[in-house]
């Protein structure tokens, strides 16, 4: 099944995260507890016996707040009370108050056996024990953060914390790689494996809690982290008595996680401190307490309710010190955003990405406050931008949004494009060009006006090596033709379920289909259709005033070209972007015949409408909320393509107008021209299919960027566009975009009870991927497949 080296590592019940884990590595250095054990035993108090490396440049004088004060201390949250019916409503109050006001708090009666708790710490003081080459039998491999050693060091001059690490994948079991697990003490793997498993338990009981607690489903969370990668890492911090006070065991930081669960070994020296309001409060840790913090993951997720903090581990001058926290992680290849549960009633704070690609951020650079995380927050939200793949929308974000928000749309664009109200899309068509050939409807008058039968008047750029061989399958047969899908019965009642079943069935298996009485009126579409007839007829030197320019794929000319010796396409085109209206580039827009912008404008504003309600129908005949998809595409970049394919009486055998490929976005609304002239072929197990318009039809296909948000349950289909010896073919297509911006990856609603099959990536980055190749088949989508279908 698996056709990826990540697919197989599920095959093998290996969750991506713990791959993850083993690309990020850590630079090698210098082992902290010997060192500190030369620095410690040597009678002259200098401080320049710890290495410069270890040394901030003088004391904190940060002001630092003790501990045991009640009214400094992190609150303590009671798992018996979280459980008890008849305290539960309170203590879970105090819980989300606890992860929305410190990010922190400490959890007494959690249930964990002593004697497992007794165990484990009894192994890891006997681990460190060691003489350090016996520690090093599970040192860290180079590129890799599991094993013994550090994490976080990436470049030769940084500044370096005071601390040693074991760190190991402890959950699922099929994720552990023991060659980094050490054998002495003997007991230390069982100890480990019975520990894991008890925390694990407590940490989705505490995931449910919090959920409760902000009247979400209880399952919520424990849903994203259950089943998933749980990291364990065993912290040691040997004294410094020379200078403690000018290093630190563990730099400034938030976790990457959604949730840590810490327990110290040794009570009696404490070292976390935690950052709120400015100030650095000493936790001092009770016994047989975790002390559990939120991590980014899940600050992220609850869209701001709960709160990862900056916290830090300080050095004690005479007395080693050792913890181990276990980290709750999500699948790394979720694409990470504020649930729909935690927004009701609120504005997102935060931009979606992959988990995957957030942790490779996290481990590439120094410990650095809540530097990646921030990189996330939005400040205001874009509404034509920032289309996110929870089911969210256009007039969700207008009722949520304050007018002094809306007027501060865009942080991400430049200031002319803000002050023009250009969405980013429009931005990413612009930097995308194609290399200048010579005009193919002026080149076709030539070749077809010459009486002479020689094909090398079709110049060799143009010419595949032999005629094309490939069945092809005529449409007339309706047992080969693309179904046939009535919008009236779409919107009945009576009829609407059983012809929802018959869309998805064709967006599942041809990917295409024909739309009759879709109600784009007579009117719209002759209108258009006249004008595109009259544009194409103009001699070059008119419809070269709106010829595309240099790096810039609007315009009239060709797209896809892309180096100067390639294989081209029988083909001219016409490239705008229609909608939002404010996206438009009217240098662009032929201005003859002088109704064509306004039959453009007209046509697009009914075609967006149906193409809406297409997206409704296919959530709804899924199972999904019918505002799923049109949330991810409304109000978002619309292209419009208008394909001239002239006559090739020469070797209409020999040349193709459109070359095999898959459409990169969500939707495509085709509109031919001329009826009696077909070209367009999909391509379906193996075999091409002519597909014969319908009078009066769309014909309507799933782009790359709906295969992938439907996890596949619409297939974006290979097509191509073949030439007719003596007849020119026109056709119109209109391409609905996400924005690019958006990290398209499966939607929640399309994964339930299945595999994730794609990774997940940004628009912008795919697009910009797909523009810069020729085409070929389904090259760029195949490359975030992780399944097969």
């Amino acid at each position: 099944m698996a056709i990826t080296m990540l697919a197989k590592q599920r095959e093998r019940g290996i969750p991506i995260m713990a791959e993850a884990a083993r690309e990020m590595g850590s630079l090698p250095v210098t082992n902290v507890q010997a060192l500190a054990e030369t620095c410690n035993s040597n009678g002259v108090d200098d401080d320049l016996q710890v290495p410069e490396r270890y040394l901030i440049k003088e004391p904190s004088a940060e002001e630092v707040v003790a501990g045991g004060d009640s009214n400094c201390a992190i609150p303590v949250i009671d798992l018996d009370r979280l459980v008890d019916p008849r305290s539960s409503s309170s203590e879970c109050a105090k819980l989300v108050s606890a992860c929305r006001h410190w990010g922190f708090f400490q959890l007494i009666n959690h249930g964990v056996p002593e004697q497992v708790i007794g165990n484990l710490k009894s192994d890891v003081v006997e681990f460190f024990k060691q003489p350090l080459q016996d520690k090093q039998e599970c040192a860290q491999q180079p590129g890799g953060v599991e094993g013994y050693g550090q994490a976080f060091v990436v470049s030769e001059d940084q500044k370096l914390d005071w601390a040693d690490m074991l760190y190991i994948l402890v959950q699922p079991t099929e994720s552990r790689d023991l060659r980094f697990w050490p054998t002495r003490p003997p007991s230390f793997r069982n100890s480990v494996d019975v520990y894991s498993s008890e925390a694990r338990e407590v940490g989705y009981r505490l995931l449910e809690s919090m959920a409760k607690g902000v009247g979400a489903e209880p399952a919520t969370l424990r849903a994203v982290f259950q089943g998933q990668a749980l990291g364990m890492r065993v912290n040691y911090y040997p004294p410094c008595r020379q200078a403690a006070d000018r290093v630190l065991g563990l730099s400034p930081h938030t976790d990457a996680d959604g949730l840590t669960l810490l327990f110290q070994i040794n009570n009696d020296v404490h070292g976390l401190q935690v950052k709120k309001d400015g100030k650095w409060f000493a936790v001092e840790a009770m016994d047989g307490a975790f002390i559990v913090n939120v991590g980014d993951a899940l600050e992220i997720m609850s869209n701001g309710k709960f709160t990862s903090v900056e916290h830090r581990a300080v050095i004690h001058p005479t007395k080693e010190r050792t913890s181990v926290a276990l980290f709750f992680f999500p699948s790394s290849d979720m694409i990470v955003g504020p649930l729909p549960e935690f927004m009701k009633g609120d504005q997102m704070r935060y931009r979606s990405t992959s988990f995957h690609d957030f942790m490779k951020q996290y481990f590439a650079e120094k410990l650095d406050g809540r530097k990646h995380l921030e990189r996330l927050r939005l400040q205001a939200i874009d509404i034509m931008q920032y289309a996110y793949v929870h089911p969210c929308h256009e007039q969700f974000w207008r009722k949520n949004l304050r007018p002094s928000q809306i007027k501060a749309l865009a942080p991400r664009q430049t200031a002319l494009e803000r002050g023009r109200g250009i969405p980013i899309m429009a931005e990413t068509a612009r930097e995308i060009g194609s290399l200048p050939v010579t005009n193919v409807q002026a080149l076709a008058e030539t070749c077809n006006t010459n009486e002479v039968d020689d094909d090398l008047q079709v110049p060799e750029r143009y010419l595949s090596k032999e005629p094309n061989a490939e069945e092809v399958i005529a449409g007339g047969d309706g047992n080969c033709a693309i179904p046939v899908i009535d919008l009236d019965r779409l919107v009945d009642p009576r009829s609407s379920s059983s012809e929802c079943a018959k869309l998805v069935s064709a967006c599942r298996h041809w990917g295409f289909f024909q739309l009759i009485n879709h109600g784009v009126p007579d009117q719209v579409i002759g209108n258009l259709k006249s004008d595109v007839v009259e544009f194409f007829k103009q001699p070059l030197e008119d419809k070269q005033e709106c010829a595309q320019q240099p790096g810039n794929i609007e315009g009239y000319g060709q797209a896809f070209v892309v180096s100067e010796d390639q294989k081209l396409d029988w083909a001219d085109m016409l490239y705008i972007l229609v909608q939002p209206t404010e996206s438009r580039d009217l240098r662009f827009w032929p201005t003859r015949p002088p109704s064509f912008r306004n039959s453009v404008d007209a046509y697009s504003l009914e075609a967006t409408e149906l193409g809406y309600r297409l997206l409704e129908f296919m959530a709804k005949g899924v199972g999904a909320e019918s505002a799923s998809l049109r949330g991810v595409f409304e109000g978002q970049p619309q292209g419009m393509r208008v394909n001239c394919y002239p006559a090739c009486r020469q070797a209409a055998d020999r040349v193709l107008g459109l070359s095999p490929h898959s459409d990169p976005g969500g939707l495509t609304l085709l509109l031919q021209i001329n009826n009696d002239v077909h070209g367009l072929q999909v391509k379906k197990d193996g075999k091409w299919f002519a597909v014969e318009a319908m009078d009066g039809a769309f014909i309507v296909n799933v782009g790359d960027a709906l295969e992938i948000m439907s996890n596949g349950k619409f297939t974006s289909v290979e097509h191509r566009a073949v030439i007719h010896p003596t007849k020119e073919r026109t056709s119109v297509a209109l391409f609905f975009f996400p924005s690019s911006d958006t990290i398209v990856g499966p939607l929640l609603e399309f994964t339930k009870g299945d595999e994730v099959r794609y990774t997940s990536t940004s628009y912008q980055d795919y697009m910009k991927q797909y523009f810069a190749e020729k085409l070929d088949g389904k090259k760029n989508l195949e490359r975030l497949r992780l399944l097969e279908l």
